[in-house]
């Protein structure tokens, strides 16, 4: 039988950050399967610390596959996993941020719905929240929505790495290499910008909310600390950009 969905947890040094988390995704997946949708559960280990290793040792996590792996990044971690999936789907979670309990199962309606249509689209929550070393609320918008340019890709990245994706997608556009201590990082940004080259277009869900823990010490953090930016792209040339939404369709 078709697996709709497969939920990958990534973590390397969380311990106990990790409980809400592991809440808010346990009830996300109760209400996705309430749906009707199918869902594997993976907790991937990313070069885990002897803590996290500890944590995800307990009985409470054993109804989910628990996978070591070694990539030391959180673009190639994902990139690593999806093959290994069995979901049409994929939904990625941080190991310290959270889901909203009907992200999955709206999600999942919605990429299915654009499926049954011949549609290519990767789903986003309507808000990111962040919250803990910050305070900040992003409010999402479709590509398609009136409000939306792809000029706005030229200032900031619309569209978060924490979407749900047609496991094609992730195999078709695999995250680019960061390379932070060299000034090029924003894997999530060219995901983006390079996914709506090759036709996808990313829609929002309405009513549904990721939770984002902003921490002192972070990948992002330190990526925003050096000033780090997206990677030169022959899709964001200012001859090219405005026809971005309608390349590869």
């Amino acid at each position: 039988m078709t697996t709709d969905l497969t939920v990958v947890v990534t973590v390397h040094s969380e311990t106990l950050v990790c409980g809400p988390t592991m809440e808010s995704a346990e009830q996300a997946v109760a209400a996705a399967r309430a749906a009707g949708h199918t869902v594997e559960r993976i907790i991937a280990l990313d070069n885990p610390t002897e803590g996290t290793s500890a944590y995800f040792d307990q009985h409470v996590f054993d109804d989910w596959e628990r996978r070591v792996m070694h990539e030391g990044d959180p673009g190639r971690i994902r990139n690593a996993i999806v093959p290994q999936t069995a979901g049409r789907f994929v939904a990625f979670l941080d190991g310290d941020d959270l889901f909203s309990e009907n992200w999955l199962a709206a999600g999942v309606t919605l990429l299915k719905a654009a499926e049954a249509e011949g549609s290519r689209v990767i789903a986003h929550p309507e808000l990111n929240v962040i919250f803990d070393g910050g305070t900040q609320l992003n409010h999402n918008i479709s590509q398609d929505s009136p409000l939306f340019t792809p000029h706005f890709l030229y200032v900031r990245n619309c569209y978060d790495t924490l979407c749900l994706t047609p496991r094609e997608a992730h195999l078709e556009v695999p995250y680019g290499r960061r390379d932070i201590a060299n000034g090029i990082s924003r894997e999530d940004w060219q995901f983006g910008v390079e996914t709506m080259a090759r036709g996808w277009r990313h829609l929002i869900v309405p009513d549904t909310i990721i939770f984002k823990r902003r921490r002192d010490f972070s990948m992002m953090v330190e990526s925003s600390g050096r000033g780090a930016l997206l990677r030169s792209l022959p899709e964001m040339a200012i001859d090219r950009i405005r026809d971005l939404t309608r390349q590869g369709r």
